[in-house]
């Protein structure tokens, strides 16, 4: 799959989710909003109720005290021979005892009451709001109100169920229910959505991420089979021509040609042998195995034979100096075939990735029984960006795009796991045009 689809997949499964969750969100807001009104209108509803109970306490006491007074057969005889008339509809809507109380007792509606037990109901029910409470009459003119609410916010308020008191007289709320009001109630619902929004957002990068990887996984894959393919059909190519002029017995009688020819051969078989060597020592590394055979090594004796090798070519002008200050009491226990191919590892690239001629420094010396190696060559150096990836797999940096220098991109892999395998640690310094210095610290064990 290409970059750009893998993104725009991506992208546009972000953009998706979100919007779901915005729509989502806008939905439960409104729902939300509408249960507010709802129970606020229930709210109004009991505040009324309860004005009323408290008139009904009021009216009880007062008839106590008519009753223990000398007046009370006068003011019974006044009540039962004045004349009352109920308005039927008024009943059903606001209730009888608002007519009863209101007419018998001398108990008119208080409105202040109302607007006191409403404001406390609202408190209880933790309901932040800005509301003005009216009081009209039948012709629709405000007999009493609260405080005023700016304009601008009267516009957009929500305005509850007008309910019948007496006479025709109504109350009535303009309540502004402001979004951070809603949010609070929506409080638990908005943290479960940023959760699915964090889960579904790390899944999606996740996949994402594990996507690309086997996308660069793949490239790797085939840029190592084709790299493999083409570095081992020249050494075959070699030893089969090798092969054919010695069966066929062209220089019997030139002992030193056949002599040159059988070492040409042999060293491309070892050459083929090493590769093969190092990628199942790697992937013996990569499963836990271990393949290590440490013994006591004298690493001037490494060094020198280090030098020979690489000191042959014929490509480069190439020079090595090396220096050892390492006591020859002090044992070196380590596995010294494979420290020697990582340490080769590092001197082959800086042959391959240096100018003409390369100059190449090894340092040996031991440091809180550390031994510590510095391969510092003058080659063409490595970028930050690359210093980050250039130990990985098959990973190969700029190195790619130049096509004098060959390899599968193993080779730095392959010095950090024997160097880690070992407990030691490999670090990089360098700076593009410069050259690069590779350090090996590796502990010092005794036998």
């Amino acid at each position: 799959m290409k970059t750009t689809v893998i993104w725009f997949v991506t992208f546009l499964a972000i953009v998706s989710l979100f919007v779901f969750q915005a729509r989502i969100l806008i939905d439960s807001y409104q729902s939300k909003k509408e249960d507010i009104e709802l129970h606020i209108n229930s709210l109004l509803r009991s505040s009324v109720e309860n004005e009323v109970r408290g008139r009904e306490e009021m009216m009880k006491k007062k008839s106590i005290e008519v009753y223990h007074s000398e007046t009370y057969k006068e003011d019974t005889a006044y009540y039962h021979n004045q004349s009352i008339y109920f308005n039927v509809q008024e009943i059903f809507e606001a209730g009888i005892s608002q007519q009863l109380i209101h007419y018998h007792s001398g108990l008119p509606f208080n409105f202040q009451m109302l607007d006191s037990i409403f404001y406390g109901m609202l408190q209880k029910e933790k309901i932040a709001i800005g509301y003005c409470l009216y009081f009209r009459d039948s012709t629709g003119v405000t007999i009493e109100q609260t405080k005023d609410l700016p304009p601008a916010r009267l516009n957009k308020a929500f305005k509850t169920d007008s309910l019948l008191i007496i006479d025709g007289k109504r109350v009535q709320a303009f309540v502004v229910i402001s979004p951070p009001a809603v949010y609070k109630q929506m409080s638990g619902m908005i943290l479960s959505s940023v959760l699915v929004v964090f889960i579904l957002f790390f899944c999606i990068g996740y996949l994402t991420k594990t996507i690309f990887t086997q996308d660069k996984l793949n490239k790797l894959k085939n840029d190592f089979i084709n790299t493999f393919t083409h570095n081992i059909k020249s050494p075959l190519g070699t030893i089969k021509t090798v092969l054919l002029i010695l069966i066929k017995g062209r220089f019997e009688g030139l002992p030193e040609k056949k002599e040159k020819f059988e070492k040409t051969g042999m060293a491309q078989i070892e050459n083929l042998l090493l590769q093969a060597e190092q990628i199942l020592t790697v992937a013996k590394l990569e499963e836990g195995q271990s393949v290590l055979y440490r013994s006591n090594t004298d690493m001037n004796v490494m060094m020198k034979e280090l030098t020979e090798r690489f000191s042959v070519s014929t490509d480069k002008q190439i020079t090595i100096r090396t220096s050892v200050a390492i006591d020859n009491d002090m044992p070196v226990h380590i596995d010294r075939l494979l420290i020697k191919e990582a340490i080769s590892n590092l001197i082959d690239n800086a042959v391959k990735y240096s100018g003409d001629p390369v100059e190449i420094k090894i340092d040996c010396d031991i440091i809180d029984n550390t031994l510590r190696v510095r391969v510092t060559d003058n080659g063409y150096g490595i970028s930050q960006k690359d210093q980050l990836r250039i130990f990985d797999k098959f990973e190969r940096g700029a190195a790619v795009k130049r096509k004098e220098a060959k390899g599968f991109g193993l080779g730095l892999n392959y010095v950090q796991r024997i160097t880690e395998a070992h407990g030691g640690v490999v670090s990089l310094c360098s700076h593009v045009g410069k050259g690069s210095e590779f350090m090996l610290l590796l502990p010092i064990l005794s036998e």
